[in-house]
């Protein structure tokens, strides 16, 4: 399984250049993760020209949506073992803002796993 950091740098990496202006016109927001309680990572895909992922909460509190799951689960949904539809029906992901932006987290966590180095998977 990929370590968190591994999993947003991929993230990182499928948001920069035409990949993340193509995923910036399908989810149109703002994300903060929360791993594991204290993780936090952002993700940002509310401008064509600034879609990027950081470490930390850029956005102040201010995210469209808040995603809280824990490493094990994020690895989960990366390797396709679960949906996030389902792990938010199971209790393992917690969400909080645009629940039209949570039902389009599998598009990035899709662009996602193509970045990852295919043996991590």
């Amino acid at each position: 399984m990929s370590s968190t950091k591994e999993v947003f740098a991929a993230m990182a990496e499928a948001v920069a250049g035409n990949g993340g202006k193509s995923l910036q016109r399908k989810f149109k927001g703002k994300v903060v993760f929360t791993i594991d309680g204290g993780k936090v990572f952002s993700l940002d895909l509310s401008s064509p020209t600034e879609c990027k992922v950081a470490e930390g909460d850029i956005f102040e509190g201010k995210a469209d949506l808040q995603v809280v799951c824990s490493e094990e689960v994020m690895g989960k949904m990366i390797n396709k073992e679960i949906q996030p539809q389902q792990a938010f029906m199971k209790g393992m992901l917690k969400i909080k803002g645009k629940m039209n932006l949570a039902m389009k987290l599998t598009a990035v966590l899709a662009a996602t796993r193509k970045k990852l180095p295919s043996s991590k998977l």
